[in-house]
């Protein structure tokens, strides 16, 4: 049941869909109906930005197998046109969840909402299951059970249509730490982060604001390691001699001395330089690797002798959602957060858009479907 007045909604969206690597280009410019009405728990949102996630790229390179047709796109934030939730409200600026939960399941019912049984996932569903349940539209279409997560007025687009996956999965992968330091206590303070794209950076923040007194971050692209410092890194590049910073004069990250490391690139060759820098009793958090190109070369025995632990983290819960937008609500004019936005294109310029996401120049490309 919608409470929305059908008139203030245009009668059609227009979509990017997805419709197979076979074809050339492997997507196209869709019309499609709206519903004058939405079932019980639908949300129907216009979409203010969306912004594009590697794993769109992998979808569109073929590295990630992604049923179809369906509507590309999951990173965004919109506004509430029409509701069939009492929580959800016209007019209210809203962040979405990149998959339902069904609550019932034997993985809901032991809080893995994340790995629901029964989710629909956003940007991944065939059109004939969940219509409209992409981000690269005018318009989505939010099934019930889509973690819906209110906007503060200080959060700009540009801020806020990344926070739906790179913020909540690091917010995920932070709350497995065991241990939080305090300021000037010793133990867990120290962390190495693996890769200084969007989740890196996002990564840094919160671990600085955590408590965590150094925070390393080791990248190769030498541009995103300057910006990494912006938010509170100091820097490690591989080409010198590991373990050297890039400033000579500064503190190395030398063998056992690092508490917490998180893979944040997707590259299976880091785990041993992570494993050699973890402290006994270290904790390493692997959140980037999710791609077929994963078969690790990892000695057992170092995890053993040195008491480590592993922890594989994939997505979220709507508890860090929610955790996502408090966090960049109460931080946002601390760390340059929208500057992490590169350009922003019309849906009808995606392929510039997309290369533009493949050259590795910007942290986020932008999609704004009403341009």
């Amino acid at each position: 049941m919608s409470n929305g007045c059908p008139n203030s909604v245009p009668t059609h969206a227009r979509s990017l869909v997805f419709i197979g690597l076979e074809r050339s280009p492997p997507y196209i410019l869709e019309a499609s109906k709206i519903p004058n009405e939405l079932e019980e728990g639908e949300v129907l949102i216009s979409v203010e930005l969306a912004a594009i996630c590697g794993s769109d790229i992998h979808t569109l390179v073929g590295q990630r197998s992604t049923p179809h047709p369906c509507v590309l796109g999951h990173e965004g934030c919109g506004v509430v046109v029409r509701s069939g939730r009492p929580d959800v409200q016209e007019g209210d600026r809203v962040t979405w969840g990149i998959s339902t939960i069904c609550g019932n399941c034997l993985l809901c019912s032991l809080g893995l909402t994340n790995k629901c049984e029964n989710q629909i996932k956003c940007g991944q569903v065939i059109i004939k299951r969940a219509a409209l349940f992409g981000s690269y539209s005018t318009h989505i279409r939010c099934p019930a059970g889509t973690p819906i997560v209110t906007l503060p007025p200080a959060l700009t687009p540009q801020m806020a249509a990344p926070v739906n996956c790179p913020l909540a999965t690091m917010v995920h992968a932070i709350s497995k730490i065991p241990s939080i330091p305090r300021p000037g206590q010793p133990g867990a303070s120290v962390a190495l982060i693996q890769g200084a794209g969007m989740m890196g950076i996002y990564a840094i923040a919160l671990l600085k604001e955590a408590g965590f007194s150094k925070v390393y971050c080791i990248d190769m692209n030498r541009s995103r390691l300057s910006r990494a410092v912006e938010f509170g890194a100091t820097p490690v590049h591989p080409d010198q001699a590991w373990p050297n910073a890039l400033d000579p004069n500064e503190e190395i990250v030398s063998p056992d001395s690092v508490d917490v490391v998180i893979e944040a690139c997707g590259n299976k060759e880091v785990l041993t330089q992570g494993m050699r820098t973890l402290r006994v009793g270290g904790t390493y958090i692997l959140v980037g690797l999710v791609h077929k190109d994963s078969k690790l070369n990892v000695l057992a025995q170092t995890v053993v002798t040195k008491c480590l632990t592993l922890i594989g983290v994939h997505n979220y819960t709507s508890q860090h959602l929610e955790e996502a937008v408090k966090f960049l609500s109460q931080h946002h004019d601390r760390y340059p957060f929208s500057s992490l936005m590169g350009p922003i294109y019309p849906l009808s310029e995606f392929r510039n858009a997309v290369e533009g996401a493949k050259s590795a120049h910007f942290f986020r490309v932008g999609i704004s479907p009403h341009m």
